[in-house]
């Protein structure tokens, strides 16, 4: 079947740092038959190491390595016409990567890992995938709850169960991640080293051998039909049972509650590849994303560490925020920046110090009934007593939780907290530190 993805653009490095030689051999440009076929993308090339040895290649697409492939292959075709390079007959990398795992329109960063732990680039390829799309017809569509954590959506999903339209799960009582669940199988059970394990092996059948994960790895079929349905049909309709499965969860809850009216089921996602398939599996679907001032957001992370007492609080904190804590909201920022057409923003500050006003706006984005009575009922159940919450929570009250960052925050610490997201802070509409709120308009649910 013709491919899924089209490949628009190949860019090798060149004479990268570490390396003597790297090449990209496929996919070409224009590729959909050769090189990209079904829901998934075939890669081939070389890499020699200047000083140390090229061991292995890695695979990035939207900062996150999505798969790993030794480079020892024989190459005996550029052996021959470089002499010069020692360790070019061995030096060959080949990978056939799920298309799932990209997003639809996507870069993909190849890098050479060095025997001695370094790392050069050897080129991208960019290109196009086509949304992936079932038949199935869903009754009821996922509402999407995204954000970066410790942004009040523990109360903000009570808030969604309290309207008669929407099924979610009460808070503390358990925390659902079917959608995530599936998608996870999906893209796991689509990629080629998956997939083709049940007609190629390739090993021993002990443990997890079907996800496909060791070596040795599959090689192309000599059946092309077999081959191609593998990847294409197959997939499809692999996608289609995720869906029904969600379905039969979310419908069971339904019925055994006597609730006929549902139109959503609200889950939290995270913001990456699984909330991008939910979108394209669901196109009905609707996302909230739920932000919070990021300074405020560190402030609650690290309290809620110390009062746990599972993690200490990172005994660097200016390195954490660096290596850690900037990654967590650059996604929420880069996620709402790509989604914002089809998506709606809610600010925990909106919904505590305006609340009727921001729950009739977020009903009215799910074009679901958004009256007087309904947004009561929604507010109600955010003010309802929740086992775990005291335990949750870190400060008294959402009076002192908003704009804690002005007592809580070293100077130096704020300061290189702005400084990293101060992107994501101006985006989302907070102002800078020297404005100070003003706590005294802060006012409970009601």
């Amino acid at each position: 079947m013709p491919g899924k993805l089209e490949v628009l653009q190949v860019t090798e490095s060149g004479d990268a740092p570490g390396l003597l030689y790297a090449a990209i051999d496929k996919p070409r440009v224009g590729a959909r038959d050769s090189g990209a076929e079904g829901w998934s993308l075939d890669v081939r090339g070389s890499a020699v190491g200047r000083g140390d040895p090229v061991t292995h290649v890695e695979f990035v697409a939207a900062g996150t390595v999505i798969h790993t492939a030794t480079c020892d292959a024989p190459r005996p075709s550029l052996a021959a016409e470089r002499p010069d390079l020692k360790a070019a007959d061995r030096s060959g990398f080949y990978a056939t990567l799920g298309g799932l795992d990209l997003r639809p329109e996507f870069e993909l960063q190849l890098n050479a890992i060095l025997a001695g732990g370094g790392r050069a680039p050897i080129g991208t390829i960019t290109g196009r995938r086509e949304r992936l799309r079932t038949s199935f017809e869903p009754r009821m569509q996922p509402l999407l709850v995204t954000g970066p954590g410790r942004s009040g959506s523990t109360i903000f999903m009570q808030m969604l169960a309290g309207h008669p339209a929407i099924l979610a799960w009460p808070p503390f009582e358990q925390e659902p991640r079917v959608v995530t669940y599936w998608i996870e199988v999906l893209r796991a059970l689509a990629r080629p080293d998956s997939f083709m394990r049940q007609v190629a092996p390739a090993g021993s059948l002990n443990g997890d051998w079907w996800l496909g994960r060791r070596d040795p790895r599959p090689r192309a079929l000599g059946d092309a039909d077999v081959q191609a349905w593998l990847a294409g049909q197959a997939v499809e309709e692999l996608a289609t049972f995720a869906q029904a499965r969600i379905e039969s969860l979310y419908g069971r809850l339904a019925a055994r509650d006597e609730r006929d009216g549902v139109v959503y089921f609200a889950e939290k996602l995270r913001n990456d590849i699984a909330s991008d398939l939910a979108g394209e599996l669901y196109p009905d679907a609707r996302e909230v994303l739920l932000v919070r001032d990021p300074r405020d957001v560190l402030c609650s992370v690290m309290a809620a560490n110390v009062k746990r007492g599972q993690r200490p609080p990172p005994e660097d904190p200016a390195r954490w925020i660096a290596e850690e804590f900037e990654g967590r909201i650059a996604a929420v920022a880069e996620s709402w920046e790509r989604r914002r057409d089809q998506a709606h923003l809610v600010r925990y500050e909106d919904l505590m110090l305006d609340p009727a006003p921001t729950v009739t706006r977020l009903l009215e984005y799910l074009g679901i009934e958004a009256g007087e009575e309904a947004v009561r009922q929604m507010l109600a159940g955010a003010e309802a007593s929740l086992p775990g919450m005291s335990e949750h929570r870190t400060t008294p009250d959402p009076r002192a939780s908003i704009g804690r960052f002005t007592r809580d925050l070293e100077p130096a610490l704020l300061e290189e907290c702005e400084r990293r997201l101060g992107y994501a802070i101006a985006l989302f509409g907070y102002p800078p530190a020297a404005v100070r709120p003003d706590p005294t308009a802060t006012r409970e649910f009601g």
